[in-house]
């Protein structure tokens, strides 16, 4: 009887651990940074923040203001002939950055959009805006146009454009290291 309550919850254990784990483990080696957001110099700002991160954890990587043309349409992230560039490149992940909120918890998404569907959607909010907390960004991957990672990652204490920034480049480099690779 013992044995078999321990086997019952060993495997209980198991399995709920398995259905925690939504996607398996990332392995960045590359990546397209894509900043999801409306201003232009919040899109530079945050893809150069990422960048500088990714490039310290070196992670090869790339910003898509190098890859598009200032106001362009994601949606050309999307095409073959790009795709092969990127690919002759060594890129062959789309990360893609938004900001998911401010001030509240947040879960990731739940892995049903596709690229095209994530980079048609539109982004409400900037980088940073006057009293506000907390700001949590969101972070989509993916390979062979299909999402292989979701993640957020929530600054706080944050009361200017630059702090945010500042913390975000800080708090990111130890989930890249720890999450991440």
């Amino acid at each position: 009887m013992r044995k078999s309550l321990l086997s019952f919850l060993f495997l209980s254990i198991c399995l709920f651990a398995s259905a925690q784990a939504k996607f398996p483990p990332l392995k960045l080696t590359n990546a397209l940074i894509v900043s999801h957001l409306d201003k232009e110099a919040d899109q530079f700002s945050l893809e150069i923040a990422v960048s500088d991160v990714l490039s310290r954890c070196k992670v090869k990587n790339t910003v898509s203001l190098n890859v598009l043309k200032a106001g362009g349409d994601p949606q050309v992230l999307m095409t073959d002939s790009l795709n092969r560039i990127l690919n002759a490149k060594g890129i062959n992940t789309l990360m893609l950055v938004s900001v998911r909120g401010f001030d509240n918890r947040f879960k990731p998404s739940s892995g049903n959009m596709t690229l095209a569907e994530d980079l048609a959607a539109d982004n409400l909010f900037p980088i940073y805006k006057e009293d506000i907390v907390s700001v949590t960004f969101e972070f989509h991957f993916y390979r062979d146009g299909k999402l292989v990672y979701a993640d957020l990652l929530k600054i706080g204490g944050v009361n200017s454009r630059d702090k945010v920034l500042r913390k975000l480049r800080k708090k990111l480099a130890k989930k890249v290291v720890k999450d991440w690779m």
